[in-house]
């Protein structure tokens, strides 16, 4: 069983709420009870900045913030993959998913008990987690690929393996714009209007999200096979126990 963990990171329900749900459907279509999938929408949670306080190494990788995070954190650790789906705020993402982000990033390096001697040092062990991007944008250059390369980089620095669709609609990641339409179901709209990049950005998003779950497939099934070669660096110990 491969556990997705789809994220809208939106703090309103609209395009990126669809656009994920367009990736869990053609996942469902593809994969049927192989694979569990959540569903976590980031409308009206509350996640306070990290405020580099340094104490989780105290506390063993947990945040001393109590908000939303630890919910999230929590599916986040639990799951074999990631589909984050946002919408681009001032070139980038949201500023509560990246709230999220560095709280999570700065917390999981003392998080994993198992990598820290007697003088606890930042480390975070080979999670290998698939992670893929959709984001769309009021306009056509409106900072999509910024944001998903922001989400690149969020994926290399937590040890993970970023993952984007098919070429060529889908370069690094499914990226979208409502034709200069705010309103919050745009891309719905236009897709039912037949509109042609509404209908590309839905099928990068289902590309994308097939190709997660290929990717967490290809890894389970690497990590078992190379296990008596993964077991003599302590950095893939996380996966080793997972597929145990």
């Amino acid at each position: 069983m491969i556990r997705v963990l789809g994220v809208a990171g939106s703090s309103r329900i609209g395009n990126s709420h669809f656009l994920l749900e367009q990736a869990f459907s053609a996942i469902r279509e593809s994969f049927g009870d192989k694979v569990e999938l959540d569903f976590y929408s980031m409308v009206k949670k509350s996640y306070a900045p990290c405020d580099a306080c340094h104490a989780h190494r105290r506390l063993k990788g947990e945040c001393r913030i109590k908000d939303d995070f630890q919910e999230l954190r929590d599916n986040w650790v639990r799951s074999d993959a990631i589909i984050y789906s946002i919408p681009v705020y001032h070139m980038s993402i949201p500023g509560q998913l990246k709230c999220f982000i560095d709280r999570l990033g700065n917390s999981q390096g003392y998080y994993y008990q198992e990598l820290q001697g007697e003088e606890p040092s930042y480390k975070i062990p080979r999670l290998l987690k698939p992670i893929g991007t959709i984001a769309q944008g009021a306009h056509l250059y409106g900072g999509q690929e910024q944001a998903i390369e922001f989400m690149i980089h969020h994926a290399l620095l937590m040890r993970c393996v970023p993952v984007s669709g098919d070429l060529h609609e889908s370069y690094t990641g499914a990226g979208g714009w409502t034709g200069g339409k705010i309103e919050k179901n745009s891309i719905e709209a236009l897709l039912a209007e037949g509109d042609r990049d509404a209908r590309v950005t839905v099928r990068a998003a289902r590309t994308l999200g097939i190709r997660v779950v290929e990717m967490a497939m290809i890894i389970s099934e690497g990590v078992k096979a190379t296990r008596s070669v993964l077991e003599r660096e302590p950095l893939y110990f996380y996966r080793l126990k997972e597929g145990s």
